[in-house]
């Protein structure tokens, strides 16, 4: 004889054992079938037809068979229900719902159920469908989400303005998902502006770029989120980090002067000369008019010892711009020249 302990145990096994059969007990050898009609006789395809063991109302939750659909003549047939008393729920859109009883006899025929259906009265379905227009779709919703996100951003308003835009990334598909994601990364790098120390600085910096590197890998060729990831990586000092972005960069796009100047100063201070006559010659064929692009070139012919090319920078400095600040040093290499 078991003991309490165990007889409990077999107790569960047994009830567990019979959950999926009381899951089941619906089915059995019955038929219903029937036909959709309009009020006008005609039959109405594609009509939902969800059946449930017991009486009205009908819940498509409980166990039950899958619901099915009317054929093109209207026609709807399901097997293996049990005997007994079965909810008929019918619905079609531009109808009225119609839900009604049958009874399933499993050794018998049951005469076939004809249910005519109501059209919703033209008022109803036009309230209804004006109803359906008022909802606001994801698209509007993105677009009030983006406008809070802006007045935020225009307030300062930084952690505000990145939860407005990150709402308006989850309505949005991906293409439109990267300007949205630039404006996030504007975001972390106007608080970057304001840390108070370098470890939340380089913190809002990176959380800045990750914003641009999720742009990217939605659109690879954005050159907007190229030009941004390269300022901010060159102006993070990962130079080299930024290359591969700078390549990717559409021929004819032109970067921000300041990184470029930025990095070739560095490459100017590492004594990677040719490398920083090469930004520098980037930034003057892209900003012929930028005084100080020429200053920094022609410290760098001056270090390659090519005089009349430093010489004809220093003057074009003065030309473009008599008082910039480094007005008085080119003038002081020009007279040493």
């Amino acid at each position: 004889m078991p003991s309490r302990r165990h007889a409990a145990v077999l107790a569960a096994l047994l009830l567990c054992s019979t959950l999926p059969l009381l899951a089941q007990d619906w089915r059995g050898r019955g038929r219903l079938q029937g036909t959709v009609t309009d009020e006008a006789g005609k039959p109405v395809a594609g009509a939902t037809i969800t059946l449930r063991k017991g009486h009205p109302p009908v819940k498509a939750e409980a166990p039950g068979p899958a619901s099915l659909k009317t054929d093109s003549k209207g026609k709807w047939s399901m097997l293996g229900l049990g005997g007994g008393a079965w909810g008929v729920l019918i619905e079609k859109q531009g109808f009225i719902v119609s839900e009604g009883q049958a009874n399933v006899e499993e050794e018998g025929l049951v005469p076939p159920l004809n249910i005519t259906l109501k059209a919703i009265p033209k008022e109803q379905a036009q309230a209804q469908a004006a109803a359906e227009d008022k909802t606001p779709t994801k698209g509007s919703q993105a677009i009030a989400a983006i406008n809070d996100g802006n007045a935020a951003l225009q307030q300062e308003k930084y952690a505000a303005a990145r939860e407005s835009y990150e709402k308006a990334i989850a309505l949005l598909d991906p293409p439109n998902q990267v300007p949205v994601l630039r404006a996030v990364a504007s975001t972390y790098y106007r608080e970057s502006t304001q840390a108070k120390t370098k470890e939340e600085k380089a913190q809002k910096v990176d959380q800045s770029i990750a914003s641009l590197k999720q742009a990217l890998a939605i659109k690879p060729d954005d050159a907007e989120s190229l030009q941004l990831i390269v300022n901010l990586l060159v102006g993070a000092g990962r130079e080299a980090e930024a290359q591969p972005y700078m390549a990717q960069l559409p021929q004819g796009t032109k970067i921000d002067p300041d990184t470029l100047l930025n990095l070739g100063i560095k490459y100017y201070n590492e004594k990677k000369i040719d490398q920083a006559l090469q930004e520098f010659d980037h930034v003057v064929a892209d900003n012929p008019d930028l005084a100080e692009a020429y200053y920094y070139r022609g410290l760098v012919y001056l270090n390659k010892g090519k005089v009349p090319e430093a010489k004809a920078d220093f003057q074009k400095l003065l030309a473009l711009d008599p008082n910039n600040k480094f007005a008085k040093d080119a003038r002081e290499y020009l007279k040493s020249l």
